[in-house]
């Protein structure tokens, strides 16, 4: 069998482990509509939904090979063949990037940050329609879940401290 085959198992199997262990958030009176477990649940179902596609990628490749795909693989340089693994660590590398800014810059820039960074690693061009749709898929995430889903999101400590000048000179 195939990698691919192998890592969509492991991956189910921790997958499964991590619904389990999400499934013993213990429920609170004060939780809002999503709960605790939300997010953990979803992550694990997009999980489990990936493992399987990727489980039956592998299956379909291994039965259905594309001619001449295997030796064009083996022949090729080795920097070819670890380009994609490049370009996973660079993704890695904007995601931890967003992580470590966002207690400082708060949510709603961090994400829009975030997503035109990915527009741009991914070849997009620096221009209007790629600053817009940036802009917007971060409108968006704050409307699904401040507005929608009523879940708090941090303002940062940037934006707190605007917020707190700003509240402090119109006392004055």
């Amino acid at each position: 069998m195939p990698r691919d085959f192998w890592i969509g198992i492991a991956t189910l199997g921790f997958a499964t482990l991590y619904w389990l262990e999400a499934g013993k958030i213990r429920v609170s009176p004060l939780d809002g509509p999503v709960g605790a477990s939300g997010l953990p649940n979803v992550l694990a179902y997009a999980m489990g939904v990936l493992s399987i596609a990727l489980i039956l990628r592998a299956l379909l490749a291994h039965f259905r090979p594309i001619p001449g795909e295997a030796e064009a693989v083996e022949t090729a340089p080795l920097v070819d063949r670890m380009r994609p693994h490049f370009r996973a660590i660079g993704m890695l590398a904007l995601g931890i990037g967003y992580l470590l800014a966002l207690p400082f810059i708060g949510y709603f820039l961090a994400i829009m940050v975030l997503l035109l960074a990915v527009s741009l690693y991914i070849g997009a061009d620096l221009n209007l329609r790629t600053a817009l749709v940036a802009i917007l898929g971060a409108v968006s995430f704050h409307v699904l879940f401040v507005e929608f889903l009523h879940i708090p999101l941090p303002n940062g400590l940037l934006i707190d401290a605007v917020l707190s000048a700003g509240s402090s000179s119109g006392n004055s």
